[in-house]
């Protein structure tokens, strides 16, 4: 008998996990900001150079995205701070554990930048580079953390592939009181991760966008994305009775679920980080200067190859598609 976390890890990043040869965009299983329009991550840019422009001179800078994939956003963030003064200061990095995907990462930029990308394995690489401030971005990792299945004291596991379950232990009853939930799931490792971050750099700030919600709804939300089509785990979000061929699947399908903003602003509150920004994409992409993107890539491109753009930049911002479905949501320790 071993707790879903477990199943969950191997299908996502075991030697046949979904992360090792999954697809994302027209071609994949779903779509990512990142993979609509190069926008986004332009938008990301932009706010990252006004941002340090309110901090005192920093000479050594490290923008660190995790969970790359392909390494796209982190791609078209420098391809747009490389017009900025602030480039000459920047390193880039993935923090990526998958070896193919640091192979795929450094291709991806070098193709889009003509720049070299650094990989790390792990958070505590960045420690012997001695960087005034690391910035951490990304999109949609918060949801790929392998979690437990929690329902009123009880935590699912597999066995005889079959679901079940058991009383929890106290670590998951522990942390579902910190989460204020009583049917949902609960990131095992998401605090451990976010405080290794944090140990290694000691001035940061990280900025992400995810799909969730500030509380916790009690009810279950983990689905499974294959060939653009969704399916649900449960049959009722508030039930424990479940699809019984959900390990079809397995290795096929990417997993998600919703994320508890409300939990991950109290984590970075513990580790003495100030909030920078809450809300709906839409709104965040506009706060962090679409329109100043906007006129610097017609300066730059030209209007036809904007107009071009146009259609996909409205899909980031529109409430029926990614526009009000995802939030951004940023943090600072300085």
């Amino acid at each position: 008998m071993q707790p879903f976390s477990h199943l969950m890890q191997q299908w996502l990043y075991g030697k046949e996990g979904y992360y090792q040869n999954h697809k994302i965009g027209k071609d994949g299983d779903f779509y990512t900001s990142v993979s609509v329009s190069p926008f986004f991550g332009y938008c990301i840019a932009n706010f990252i150079a006004d941002f340090f422009t309110k901090l005192p001179p920093l000479q050594k800078i490290a923008i660190v995205e995790i969970g790359a994939d392909k390494g796209y956003l982190i791609s078209d963030i420098a391809n747009f701070l490389a017009h900025n003064p602030l480039f000459a200061k920047l390193s880039f990095h993935t923090l990526e554990p998958l070896k193919n995907l640091q192979t795929t990462q450094k291709s991806t930029f070098y193709s889009k930048t003509s720049q070299t990308l650094h990989t790390l394995d792990s958070p505590k690489d960045l420690q012997a580079q001695n960087y005034d401030f690391t910035f951490f971005i990304s999109n949609e990792l918060l949801d790929s953390f392998a979690c437990e299945l929690y329902y009123k004291g009880e935590m699912a596991y597999l066995q005889d592939n079959s679901l079940l379950f058991a009383p929890a232990s106290k670590e998951i009853i522990e942390i579902a009181q910190a989460m204020e939930l009583e049917i949902g799931e609960i990131p095992l490792h998401l605090e451990t991760f976010l405080a290794s971050l944090t140990q290694y750099t000691p001035s940061f700030a990280f900025l992400t966008f995810d799909y969730g919600d500030l509380k916790a709804r009690n009810a279950f939300s983990l689905r499974f994305y294959q060939n653009h089509t969704t399916n649900n785990l449960f049959l009722n979000p508030t039930s424990k009775d479940y699809y019984p061929n959900f390990l079809e699947s397995f290795g096929k399908s990417d997993i998600t679920y919703e994320v508890h903003f409300g939990y991950l602003k109290n984590l970075f509150k513990a580790m003495n980080a100030k909030e920078l920004f809450f809300g709906r994409q839409n709104k965040i992409l506009v706060d962090m200067g679409l329109d100043k993107v906007g006129e610097w890539y017609i300066q730059n491109f030209g209007l036809e190859s904007f107009m071009h753009h146009s259609p996909k930049i409205r899909t980031l911002i529109d409430p029926a598609f990614l526009g009000e479905r995802f939030f951004g949501i940023g943090f600072a320790r300085i």
